[in-house]
């Protein structure tokens, strides 16, 4: 009685000629052929150009482990009893992942791993030689890892860029060269910045111009401060074996410093130039940051345009969205201090002696401690964790629909008892006077002089969640808590 069998061919771009696509296959038919195996075609599975590192980024394997997984109820349909693999390395370097399916797909699905150079018996000895040829592999593959990072280290020194072409620059055959297109905008970065242009009218000025990072993401003050400290834009380039290509880690004492073989955008003059304005920013924002003034209201009003919160500042009294100021957000929403002030003593005077609170947005908050409701919270993030893992496993064909529906109603039931839970401990029974009572209480310590901003600050907080302002509208929202 013949035997059926599947093949699995993995080739990695480090892979000698020796292990191709096509070598792996013939040895493998050659093999069935002389062990009276049958190898169909479609059981044949191959990943090329992938390591073996891990299993879910080879597309094959994980098919190939769920037809092995989908026909583990009914032995008479199923599609192969053993997988035939060239070299044990070839099912997987990593030794977790190998003892983890080989003892699924034996366990399981009756299905046995072969390597037709590596011969192993059904003996004890056998399961410590398998165990030291996984070993091999597993630190061929981390010397390879070692060897990579020497070939990196190599080319850094040599000045070679080895990552994603940045802003301004494209790869063509293998050489990175200028996008003229872009390099225009890095050139206005520079020289408007030197010149005393603010960063964030810069962002506007390329985010009007339709310019995109390579991302597709729209140009942000970080996008600009990321350019104006690349060194590759003076012909430089700057390499990491710890941390990779971070231009943001301009102090990391590993980082390799070389004249790069690509053509710089900008002069060295104009770049050194940059860099004492950005230091000479950064000396003026510690200055100012100690001497600007906390306002009792921070954090509590919000930009309606995209919810960022309005910073306060003291030489002009005023408040504005915080990524207005940074150039993201498009919608100015400035507002003086007076015009607040007054809107919220007004809707706190309002509520002391309005009897219908309806109209207010009252948010109740949990009756129970904190750390017990966020206990429930954190067992139904895992449980809902879980329910997208199954998921991938159904997707993968790690799981047939019987298994993952089932598993699936489980943590279901689950999430819905939690959430239940969650309900009994958050809810709070509203009572008008004790809510009104915060209120006098509040409304108290924040006209008073008797109190420092922080102890208003605590005190506002403790009555409202926020307040919306909208600029156009020139009107405020707020938003209770009880």
């Amino acid at each position: 009685m013949k035997i059926n069998a599947a093949a699995y061919i993995r080739v990695s771009t480090d892979d000698q000629t020796e292990y191709s696509p096509a070598a792996q296959l013939k040895a493998l038919e050659d093999y069935a052929r002389r062990n009276n195996m049958t190898l169909h075609k479609e059981n044949i599975f191959r990943d090329e150009g992938i390591s073996g590192r891990s299993a879910k980024k080879r597309p094959a394997f994980m098919k190939m482990i769920a037809t092995a997984k989908k026909y583990k109820s009914s032995s008479s349909e199923k599609p192969f009893d053993v997988i035939l693999v060239h070299k044990f390395d070839r099912f997987s370097r990593n030794r977790e992942e190998s003892i983890v399916y080989k003892s699924m797909l034996r366990r399981e699905c009756g299905v046995k791993v072969i390597s037709i150079t590596e011969h192993i018996e059904d003996d004890k000895f056998s399961v410590i030689l398998e165990a030291m040829l996984e070993a091999m592999a597993e630190y061929y593959s981390l010397n390879l890892a070692d060897e990579v990072k020497k070939g990196m280290t190599e080319k850094a020194n040599r000045g070679e860029f080895m990552s994603t072409a940045p802003l301004g620059y494209k790869w063509n055959e293998g050489q990175l060269i200028v996008d003229e297109s872009e390099a225009k905008y890095i050139r206005y970065i520079f020289d408007s910045f030197i010149e005393g242009k603010p960063k964030s009218e810069i962002v506007k000025t390329l985010n009007a111009a339709g310019l995109h990072t390579h991302r597709g993401n729209p140009i942000e003050l970080r996008t600009v401060d990321y350019i104006l400290k690349n060194i590759i834009y003076k012909g430089y380039t700057r390499w990491s074996p710890d941390d990779k290509q971070n231009y943001r880690l301009i102090d990391n004492n590993n980082a390799i410093i070389k004249k790069g073989v690509h053509p710089p955008i900008i002069s060295e003059q104009t770049f050194d130039r940059a860099q004492e304005l950005l230091r000479l920013h950064s000396q003026c924002k510690v200055i100012r940051s100690r001497e600007n003034h906390k306002h009792w209201l921070s954090g509590m009003l919000k930009c309606s345009a995209c919810g960022a919160s309005l910073s306060y500042t003291k030489s002009t009294n005023s408040f504005q969205c915080y990524k207005y100021s940074h150039g993201v957000c498009t919608e100015s929403h400035s507002v003086v201090l007076h015009k607040v002030e007054t809107a919220i003593l007004s809707s706190l005077s309002e509520a002391l002696i309005n009897d219908d609170l309806s109209q207010y947005q009252i948010i109740k908050t949990s009756s129970a401690p904190e750390d017990e409701v966020q206990i429930v919270r954190d067992n139904i993030k895992k449980h809902t964790f879980r329910m997208s893992r199954l998921k991938e496993a159904y997707l993968d064909g790690i799981l047939d629909i019987d298994e993952y529906k089932t598993t699936k109603k489980e943590e279901q039931a689950e999430i819905d008892l939690l959430q239940k839970q969650l309900e009994n401990l958050t809810a709070k029974q509203f009572d008008p006077e004790v809510f009104k009572q915060n209120i006098k209480q509040t409304y108290n310590i924040i006209t008073s002089n008797d109190f420092s901003d922080p102890e208003k600050n605590i005190a506002i907080k403790h009555i409202l969640q926020k307040i919306i302002y909208n600029k156009k509208s020139e009107t405020f929202e707020f938003y209770y808590i009880f």
